[in-house]
């Protein structure tokens, strides 16, 4: 069953600390449903949402239905980076109920103007899929694409731990 794309008209403003719980049900399961092999749990979707507004309150963006309900989220933080500053994306996600209303786009737009005016940014960067068609094709509409200079790696504490001693 297809959804049919309809406007948003609700409204892009300031996640605050009450809207966690509710973002926190989306996060995971928006999450999980992306990535059936790494689900989130609520528990720590609610924490990973809350160290992103303690980061950086005034860059963690909610988009909000008619109903002043939160609908999805996006966060960033702004730091400085060799000349200039650099916008970090932590995340940006939408209730499946809500996608195909432009919504992601319209708090990206939304973070970029805030982040340029008050930060002066100049570079954007994020992290996402790299074997998943969608949202790196999205990331790759706006003008972002992969940086063939980086890589991201990562790897157990445990054995970094044990490989140092």
């Amino acid at each position: 069953m297809e959804r049919s794309i309809t406007k948003f008209t609700g409204t892009i403003k300031l996640v605050l600390e009450s809207d966690i719980e509710i973002l926190s049900e989306i996060y995971s399961k928006v999450f999980s449903e992306a990535d059936k092999n790494k689900p989130w749990d609520k528990d720590h979707s609610f924490k990973h949402l809350m160290y992103w507004l303690k980061i950086q309150p005034d860059m963690f963006l909610g988009a909000f239905d008619e109903n002043n309900k939160p609908i999805g989220a996006i966060a960033v933080s702004i730091k400085p980076w060799r000349r200039n500053n650099r916008c970090s994306a932590g995340i940006i996600f939408v209730d499946a109920r809500y996608q195909k209303q432009e919504i992601a786009k319209i708090l990206f737009k939304t973070m970029l103007e805030k982040a340029v005016q008050r930060y002066k940014t100049i570079s954007f960067e994020a992290v996402t899929f790299a074997d998943k068609e969608f949202p790196l094709n999205w990331y790759k509409k706006l003008g972002i694409i992969p940086d063939k200079n980086a890589v991201l790696i990562k790897g157990s504490c445990i054995e970094i731990l044990e490989k140092l001693s």
